[in-house]
């Protein structure tokens, strides 16, 4: 079968092949999985890259469709292929969910590949930014762990979403030595100008803390 010449053609013979593909990956068995995969691919190829050795395992009349979908994606660039039909949108997510297809951007982001979930009131979602204000702290005497207790809220757009979430955070011993002298170098690092220059945040007439130049056995 000759490739279509025309713009026009080119469209025709892409949507009618896009078509019959669409009804193969409805079905449940044989080489429906494969041209489910191929349409994905085309839809986002971001979220589920296509292996094109895939291509080896259907007949010649799939084969010649996909390369007519394809010319057409790839020549024509008019309108993404889920746009050919009614809710396309939903009918290729849906695609997904039947062909329990691996999202490969949401597996970098969750560890799973599943949607990351919403925001909800009162619950951190991993990965999320926040920031944080010590309510209190604790020890254990004996031991070298330390016990901080944080108000947290989440840094973005879900910030009030998700409100004030309390943490009670137990940091066991190497950890609480190493947070310990990364917050002296953090401190000693935003007074390294003093006193030419204040850190960006300090108040109105607030002096480089004498503790800096103390060894960390002698902070009170």
């Amino acid at each position: 079968m000759p490739a279509p010449t025309s713009r026009v053609e080119l469209e025709e013979a892409g949507f009618e092949a896009l078509q019959r593909l669409y009804q193969v990956a409805l079905g449940d068995a044989g080489q429906c999985r494969f041209i489910a995969r191929f349409l994905l691919g085309l839809y986002n190829g971001t979220r589920f890259p296509f292996d094109l050795t895939d291509l080896r395992a259907i007949d010649e009349a799939l084969f010649e469709d996909c390369m007519t979908v394809l010319r057409m994606d790839a020549r024509l660039c008019r309108q993404e292929i889920h746009l050919y039909f009614t809710n396309g949108g939903a009918k290729f997510e849906q695609l997904v969910r039947d062909w329990n297809v691996r999202d490969v951007a949401k597996l970098a982001a969750t560890g799973d590949g599943s949607p990351r979930p919403g925001p909800e009131r009162g619950v951190l979602r991993h990965e999320d930014d926040v920031s944080a204000r010590l309510v209190s702290y604790g020890n254990s005497p004996g031991y070298r762990d330390a016990t901080l207790t944080l108000d947290c809220e989440a840094i973005g757009d879900n910030r009030d979403a998700v409100g004030t979430v309390r943490l009670s955070i137990h940091l066991q011993h190497p950890s609480t030595v190493d947070v310990l002298q990364h917050l002296q170098h953090v401190h000693a690092f935003a007074w390294r100008d003093w006193p030419r220059r204040a850190p960006l945040d300090a108040k109105d007439g607030e002096q480089r803390p004498a503790w800096l130049d103390r060894p960390s056995a002698s902070l009170a």
